[in-house]
């Protein structure tokens, strides 16, 4: 069970490198597609949430109850398909950060409350995964 743990400990730790990685590049690719257009930003902010809500749909859909564990091909593929639902969701909350602020300023609740979703999923994660190695 130790391994699993460290196993989802790395993933998840190189997910939020990844994560650090992309916002910091947010505001230069995003900035030139919106700009200050508040009416595009609002039409994006659409296309994220939509993003967003199928990204955890998928995350918490996902159970490792049906992976056999002592398979490394199956807990890779367990690891990687959560990975890349946690990886959306990061991005697509960053985003919704992002243009939040270009359409209604900094809202220091909405900051808080998308980092709360993601420790959300991050704590589901671990707690899917020690029920089902136990």
């Amino acid at each position: 069970m130790d391994a699993l743990i460290k196993e989802n400990i790395a993933k998840n730790v190189l997910i939020l490198l990844l994560l650090a990685a992309v916002c910091a590049f947010l505001p230069n690719m995003m900035g030139d597609v919106l700009g200050s257009d508040k009416a595009a930003a609002g039409s994006m902010l659409t296309t994220i949430s939509l993003i967003s809500v199928i990204a955890c749909f998928g995350c918490f859909a996902f159970t490792y109850e049906k992976v056999k564990m002592e398979d490394t091909k199956q807990r890779f593929l367990a690891h990687l398909t959560t990975g890349l639902l946690m990886f959306a969701i990061g991005i697509t909350l960053a985003l919704t950060s992002f243009v939040t602020k270009i359409v209604a300023g900094q809202l220091f609740i909405i900051d808080l409350l998308l980092v709360l979703v993601y420790a959300a999923c991050v704590c589901y994660d671990f707690w899917d995964l020690l029920r089902t190695a136990n």
